[in-house]
């Protein structure tokens, strides 16, 4: 027989153990609801997943800039773009594309700025002209600055005048620069009127002040400016004027006459400006887009010589 062997005595968990140790369990498990209700459970959740790139908060603007337009800002343009683009041959006959924009209602005298509104659009920038107006025209009472130097008056105001191509240009690269934009704008004064027809071929449209209707022009003395003694500048045939750069005082041959303290200054009353956007040699037409009246074709010589009557101001950009 085998020796008998001594059984090991069971361990007895009385009553009173049995229940603290189901207090503790209880326990246990309120402190785990507790804290995966406070949030780490969230914690958890986040360390179990992969990394991903985070979305910046977009804070609102201290400067008046929503947040809205901060997102839907288009992309800007590279700080320069090539240079200005001509077509070798010019064909005898082309016509630009350009959504008409009337002056009207809301700016009665204001064709100059509503042409370069027509140009900005065609090139892709989505502006209203009376956002141009409001906030990059430079505008003056009469008697405070010639019309090559601001917009004499308002082109909101029936009682408007006008501007000269220099503001203008102001104006555009002002604009141009609130884009982060890197294009160009060039004054042409071209004394041959193939120049311009050559940029419509290389579809550049082209603002051309005339007279309206072509008719002759109606030079009159406006008012004498005191103590200016700014000299005038005259723009060379073919300059571009980069953004960051003074734009000149005076158009070329803006009829002026001035002494150290005074200037009187000269307007032509039927001045306009107007947008080029096709010619026809064959036919010796022009077509343009009036402000005021929507495409018009013109005779091109008679075209021509309100071109020329007008100081010979035309500006594209490129």
């Amino acid at each position: 027989m085998e020796p008998n062997t001594p059984q090991r005595k069971r361990s007895r968990v009385t009553r009173k153990q049995l229940q603290q140790r189901r207090i503790g369990a209880l326990i246990v498990v309120l402190i785990l609801i507790f804290l995966l209700s406070s949030g780490c459970a969230s914690c958890i959740r986040c360390a179990c997943k992969p990394d991903t790139p985070s979305v910046p908060e977009v804070q609102p603007s201290t400067t008046g800039t929503t947040a809205a337009a901060v997102l839907t800002q288009p992309p800007t343009e590279p700080a320069t773009l090539p240079d200005e683009y001509l077509v070798d041959t010019m064909p005898e006959a082309h016509q630009i594309t350009v959504d008409f924009v009337s002056q009207y209602p809301e700016l009665p005298t204001g064709n100059e700025i509503t042409s370069l509104t027509m140009v900005l659009n065609y090139l892709g920038f989505e502006v209203e002209k009376e956002t141009l107006a409001n906030n990059y025209l430079t505008c003056a009472e009469t008697g405070m600055a010639t019309f090559s130097q601001a917009y004499i008056g308002s082109p909101f105001d029936d009682y408007g005048m006008g501007c000269f191509a220099p503001v203008i240009v102001d104006a555009a690269q002002k604009y141009l620069h609130s884009q982060g934009s890197g294009r160009h704008v060039k004054v042409l004064n071209a004394d041959d009127f193939d120049d311009i027809l050559h940029r419509v071929a290389s579809n550049y449209p082209v603002l051309v002040w005339v007279s309206q209707g072509l008719e002759p022009v109606e030079e009159e003395y406006c008012f004498t400016i005191y103590g200016n003694t700014t000299a005038e500048t005259t723009v060379p045939v073919g300059t571009a004027v980069p953004i960051g750069e003074e734009v000149p005082t005076t158009a070329p041959a803006e009829t002026t006459t001035s002494t150290a303290s005074r200037q009187d200054v000269y307007w032509i009353s039927n001045a306009t400006c107007v947008v080029l956007t096709g010619y026809d040699l064959e036919n010796n037409t022009v077509t343009v887009l009036d402000p005021s009246q929507g495409e018009v074709t013109y005779d091109m010589g008679l075209f021509k010589t309100s071109y020329n009557a007008l100081y010979k101001q035309a500006v594209i950009i490129y």
